[in-house]
């Protein structure tokens, strides 16, 4: 093995580290998606009532 190569161990930590970050990712998506949809629903709401 040269230095550039991985083994498994080293693999599946990058793999684990990178699914976390995946997930944090997406939870913050999904905040900003529920903040967006209660504010486009806000909006919608007075553009109605205009």
């Amino acid at each position: 093995m040269t230095g550039g190569e991985l083994t498994l161990g080293a693999v599946l930590v990058r793999l684990e580290e990178r699914e976390r970050e995946i997930t944090v990712q997406t939870d913050a998506t999904r905040k900003q998606i529920a903040q967006l949809t209660a504010r486009l629903d806000e909006l919608s709401r007075a553009a109605e009532e205009l």
